[in-house]
């Protein structure tokens, strides 16, 4: 895996990805609870470049050139790519590989913008965020900075999901008592409603979130948010390949090498064995799961552990 590009892994949404990552460590307008990368501060919708796009773009033909076999190239990655101001220029490179389509995971606040619309335009599939039906649970469940306006958010949403040539799609990520209550369920169904996007993917948290108190929902919930939200949605379930064990298994040894010597928090892992923050929680969430490592909250800092037998 590269600095900035990595995969192809498996994705619940996208098949076999070849991921993007523009913005590392942790660059974004909002802070949500139940982010996996972990809690910081939201910045201000200001876009500006932050790596060199010509590093991103020699990864990227590397990457493409053995021909793997992807289903999409996705930027997403550690934080909002639309803050980025060459995201415009990287899609386009991508485009320019005819490898396969371009996906950008964005957590939607900056599509009032009219440059960043302009920049996505060449995109096939655009996915953004909406957990929050009103400005009180977007503040508690999302964080943003407080630049980042409900209203406005939401107008963009709205506007670009008709503006926009390709796919575009909406994923709710639901919080266990924040934004899984069948009141605000209806009201997120009737926003929906009128930002009228290709689908919606319903999901939970399932991964090592930025606050203890961020819990997943039940199935049950997952299914009735499905049913209020209507026809358009279904729940993301898990990614099943044969082909993807190889690229976790080692990701895991690596993983369960450093743990063994001493605790370590998802960032310096990732720092350590320069894989990305996204792959690195999947497979720390498995791990927990399993028993081989549990979590220690130390200093605000969350750390993992081997548990001996």
């Amino acid at each position: 895996m590269g600095k900035f590009v990595y995969g192809p892994v498996p994705s619940r949404r996208l098949g076999r990805s070849l991921g993007i990552d523009l913005l590392r460590p942790k660059i974004c307008t909002v802070n949500c609870v139940y982010c996996q990368i972990g809690s910081y501060p939201p910045l201000p919708p200001v876009r500006k470049r932050f790596v060199n796009p010509k590093d991103i773009e020699r990864e990227l033909a590397e990457a493409i050139r053995p021909k793997p076999r992807i289903d999409y190239i996705t930027f997403s990655g550690s934080g909002e790519p639309t803050l980025s101001s060459d995201l415009g220029r990287l899609v386009n490179f991508a485009k320019s590989l005819r490898s396969a389509p371009v996906c950008v995971l964005t957590n939607g606040t900056l599509l009032s913008h009219p440059d960043v619309k302009e920049e996505l335009a060449a995109a096939d599939v655009i996915i953004p965020n909406l957990d929050a039906a009103n400005a009180r649970v977007f503040k508690k469940v999302n964080r943003p900075h407080p630049d980042i306006k409900f209203d406005e958010y939401l107008e963009g949403l709205e506007t670009y999901a008709r503006e926009f040539s390709g796919k575009f799609f909406i994923e709710i990520v639901l919080v266990k008592g924040m934004n899984d209550s069948e009141e605000h369920l209806e009201e997120l169904a009737a926003r929906i409603e009128r930002i009228d996007p290709d689908g919606v993917w319903i999901g939970t948290v399932t991964r090592p979130p930025a606050e203890t108190v961020a819990k997943p929902v039940t199935k049950e919930t997952l299914g009735k948010a499905r049913r209020i939200i209507g026809e358009r949605a279904q729940t993301i379930s898990a990614f099943h390949s044969d082909d993807t064990g190889s690229f976790y298994g080692e990701l895991t040894e690596n993983i369960l090498a450093l743990l063994i010597r001493r605790p370590e928090t998802v960032e310096n892992i990732s720092k350590s064995l320069g894989a990305n923050p996204h792959e690195v929680t999947k497979v720390i969430a498995q791990l927990v799961e399993d028993g081989t490592i549990r979590r220690r909250d130390m200093s605000g800092k969350t750390y993992f552990e081997y548990v001996k037998n």
